[in-house]
């Protein structure tokens, strides 16, 4: 099983089968907060997911987001990126440094 997993639309997943990541390919809100909980169940280490995924599922994203596994990385969608994973990157960073090196746009100055 693979420890890498990768939650979002059909399209942006599916390429990453041939990888070996595991590609949880969603329809709507229900079935990514469930396809979150079986990648957490299945003790996946790493789980990418799409910005659509994020919004519906920042609840129990965020009841991960203090410990060390699983770590869940924001990606923008085979549509394009609405900011959000920029918006995530910035704000981890920010508190591992415990200063914003990066500017509130999340570029760096």
């Amino acid at each position: 099983m693979s420890r890498i997993a990768f939650i979002g639309d059909r399209d942006s997943v599916w390429g990453f089968r041939a990888f070996g990541i595991a590609a949880f390919p969603i329809a709507g809100p229900e079935e990514a907060r469930a396809a979150f909980e079986t990648a957490v169940e299945g003790a996946h280490a790493v789980i990418f997911v799409t910005e659509d995924v994020y919004e519906a599922c920042a609840e129990q994203v965020a009841k991960y987001r203090d410990l060390a596994l699983p770590t869940v990385t924001v990606l923008p969608s085979v549509t394009g990126s609405r900011g959000l994973a920029a918006k995530e990157i910035h704000g981890a960073v920010s508190a591992a440094i415990g200063a914003d090196i990066l500017g509130e746009s999340g570029e760096r100055s």
